[in-house]
């Protein structure tokens, strides 16, 4: 047996005593300093398992800490992965029931795209599409847009047609939507509708979110977005997830809104969290004040220490489960039908598939890109690396935007660089919070 690859271990700056980390196992342990002497001995060949006593041999074995060979770990992991992408039980689709919005962030990448709503010929197509997928049972929807609850009607409608299919056996549902047009009417439908997530994002507290959300007639979006919060507040079997959207011209944004929402809804079903600006494809228009990968680490380690709480951002762990664009049954449809692999690429006719109405010319060539042609498991940089247990290679827009279209982005996660001081960090609080 041979000291695992994935194995993060140091000495602690805040105390007498190493941490130990293992990316592909997820185990986490505190070691004092005799344990992880002999630790070190083994890393360094000087001892075998076959020196430590029973007991501790057990537990480095039983949490991969040794293992037989790494090239074996990655297989193993490679294979759950390949699982989860051809899994033809669940069917997992994006759906965007119109393109029109209410609000004009500077960011956005659909900003140039029509403002067109679903008509009835496209979901009859859905929905026929949906039953020809005979081998599914589980269907997952995604409502985007656009601005989703700009066409609740067609929601509405689209939930009853697929709930009613007979071979579906579990249906469930989250929605993206920038919460302004939230009532108490949707917020009660909701339930009913089987959505058990409202992601909704919030770019700073009142005045700058809408600086840079702002909606038509300048209202006041960031009014009507709390509004929407508290009539959904009401609704604990729902989770509602805040996305803080963060570049250098807000930066000290997040943690006020993070305190913010965690003060108006505390006790109740609330996640905050950090969404870093990135050049969107497509959009035409940059970010001047991106953070980079490394200052993104930075970021996420200074916001928690102010906030004094642990947070998974601190602490990554592996990701069994794929993205919509490399698995086999997952596809993002539009409101006039097109069929996409990624949510970026919605409106793109050049990165469209085909179109659920017809199913007559799939683009091959797109999906193979997006499929196997950027995979991280066939990159030898990324094999090697000792963090794609939880990174997976980053976003496969971003990597077949690299290796098929000339843009040069950073595919790598930002605690690349980061990993002692974001274990540690996670570890003090952790402690904090006991």
């Amino acid at each position: 047996m041979k000291w695992s690859k994935y194995n993060f271990m140091f000495k602690a700056k805040s105390g007498d005593f190493y941490l130990l980390y293992n990316t592909m196992s997820n185990v986490f342990l505190k070691l004092d300093n005799s344990i992880a002497s002999l630790l070190l001995k083994i890393r360094d060949e000087q001892l075998s398992e076959d020196d430590l006593d029973e007991e501790l041999r057990k537990e480095i074995l039983d949490n991969n800490i040794l293992v037989r060979d790494d090239n074996i770990e990655l297989a193993k992991f490679k294979l759950l992965k390949q699982y989860n992408r051809m899994n033809d039980d669940v069917l997992s689709l994006t759906i965007a029931p119109t393109m029109a919005c209410n609000l004009h962030c500077s960011y956005c990448f659909e900003q140039s795209h029509p403002s067109v709503f679903m008509k009835d010929d496209v979901e009859d197509a859905i929905i026929a599409f949906i039953k020809g997928l005979r081998d599914v049972k589980y269907i997952h929807i995604s409502w985007f847009g656009g601005e989703p609850l700009l066409y609740f009607d067609r929601i509405v409608s689209l939930t009853n047609r697929i709930k009613s299919i007979q071979t579906v056996k579990g249906y469930e549902a989250e929605i993206i939507t920038n919460g302004v047009n939230m009532s108490a009417d949707k917020a009660s439908t909701l339930e009913n509708l089987n959505i058990k997530t409202v992601h909704v994002t919030i770019d700073g507290l009142e005045s700058i979110h809408n600086e840079r959300r702002g909606g038509d007639n300048h209202v006041n979006t960031f009014k009507k977005i709390i509004s929407g919060l508290d009539l959904l507040s009401k609704y604990d079997n729902i989770s509602k997830t805040i996305r803080v959207n963060i570049d250098k011209t807000n930066s000290e944004q997040f943690v006020k809104v993070f305190n913010f929402i965690r003060n108006r809804y505390a006790g109740l079903n609330f996640n905050t969290y950090i969404g870093f600006i990135k050049e969107s494809y497509g959009s035409g228009n940059s970010c001047k004040g991106c953070f980079s990968n490394s200052e993104q680490g930075m970021y996420v380690l200074n916001a928690y220490k102010k906030l004094g709480m642990p947070s998974p951002s601190l602490l990554m762990t592996r990701y069994n489960y794929e993205c919509i664009a490399r698995q086999r049954n997952s596809f993002l449809i539009g409101p006039l039908g097109g069929i996409y692999k990624c949510w970026t690429d919605l409106g793109n006719p050049g990165m469209c598939l085909d179109n659920v109405k017809e199913l007559s010319n799939i683009s091959m060539d797109l999906l193979a890109e997006y499929m196997v042609g950027a995979d991280p498991f066939e990159d030898a940089k990324c094999k090697d690396c000792n963090l794609l247990p939880f990174c997976g290679g980053g976003c496969p827009h971003s990597r077949i935007m690299n290796l098929f279209h000339g843009t040069k982005n950073n595919n790598c996660h930002f605690a690349k660089g980061h990993m002692e001081e974001l274990l540690e960090t996670y570890y003090n609080l952790w402690q904090s919070n006991q």
